[in-house]
């Protein structure tokens, strides 16, 4: 089992391909609350992301 990069418990929840993730699933759904959108945060004129509507 391994153990999760943020906080250190275990990480039982696996990803599509069968591999461990790399947080356990609360501390998955606190960065998710956290996070701001690539597109509040890019400032690039060239960006991919940002271009495609």
């Amino acid at each position: 089992m391994a153990t999760c990069d943020r906080c250190g418990d275990p990480v039982e929840t696996k990803n599509n391909a069968g591999h461990y993730r790399d947080k356990c699933w609360p501390c998955i759904e606190e960065v998710a609350d956290e996070e701001t959108s690539h597109r509040e945060t890019c400032d690039g004129p060239d960006c991919l992301i940002c271009s495609t509507p």
